[in-house]
This record gives structure tokens, C-alpha cells and sequence, in this order.
């Protein structure tokens, strides 16, 4: 369930949106979309990826931690991208000239990956104590 919930979030929606943004706004331009689908597509590929090998494992296993970790760290590399890849974005609409600032963003996304880490690492300790603690009760 956590593969395909990845596959339509991370993948599918967000390149839908990119090309529906590309053929509603023509004036946009597109060598800014285009970065952010090549962008896009490898690292939701990567999340998929992560997801899949990660339901492959029982909580409390070393392996399925590692993944759980390795995803957040590739969803953040992932929202990265998909904000343009950089903290300060200049951007044209029609005549007039602007930027989009996104240090605040990325200190949001950096505080909702601590918090998943530390969800995980939590995770992770109380079910390898359950898990040792069933291995030394047989």
C-alpha cells in the first residue's frame, strides 16, 4: 500500500500538475518545468523504490530503518526539486520581473524530515526490544 500511495504522490500527481501548468500557462517558461520533471521523475523513482523494499522488511528490522530513512531523505531531495531547486528562484510572468524566496519553506521541510527520522528511529528501538525481548522468552 505504501508503494502505490508513493507511486500516485510522488510520481504521478506532481508530474500531471507540471504538464497541465505547462500547456494552461504557455507563457511560463518552460525550461524552468522542464528542470523540475527531470528533476522530479528520478527521485519519485527512487521513493517508489525505497517504499517497496521497505514493506519487504518487519518493523524493528535494521533494513526496513535504513529504507525508512533513506525515503525521507529522498522525499526531501524530491520537494527540493520540485520547489525549483534552489532557495532563491527568479521568475518571469509575462513582463514583470520577480523571485520567490523558500528559506522558509526548507526549514519546514527539514523539520518534518527530523520529526519522520526520529518517528522512525523511535520506531525502530521499541520494536527491536519487542523483538528481542520474544527471541529471549523461547
Amino acid at each position: 500500500m505504501k508503494s502505490w500511495l508513493a507511486l500516485v504522490f510522488y510520481l504521478i500527481i506532481p508530474l500531471f500538475s507540471l504538464l497541465l501548468i505547462l500547456q494552461v500557462y504557455p507563457e511560463l517558461p518552460k525550461d524552468r518545468f522542464t528542470m523540475r520533471i527531470y528533476w522530479v521523475l528520478p527521485t519519485a523513482t527512487v521513493i517508489v523504490i525505497l517504499a517497496q523494499l521497505g514493506t519487504r522488511y518487519q518493523k524493528g528490522d535494521t533494513k526496513r530503518f535504513l529504507l525508512n530513512i533513506g525515503f525521507t531523505v529522498a522525499t526531501m531531495i524530491w520537494m527540493f526539486g520540485l520547489l525549483g531547486g534552489g532557495v532563491v528562484i527568479p521568475m518571469q510572468w509575462n513582463e514583470y520581473d520577480f523571485s520567490l524566496h523558500m528559506q522558509n519553506y526548507i526549514v519546514l521541510i527539514a523539520c518534518v524530515a527530523a520529526l519522520n527520522m526520529m518517528y522512525y528511529t523511535l520506531e525502530w528501538r521499541m520494536y527491536c526490544k519487542e523483538m528481542t525481548s520474544r527471541s529471549s522468552q523461547k
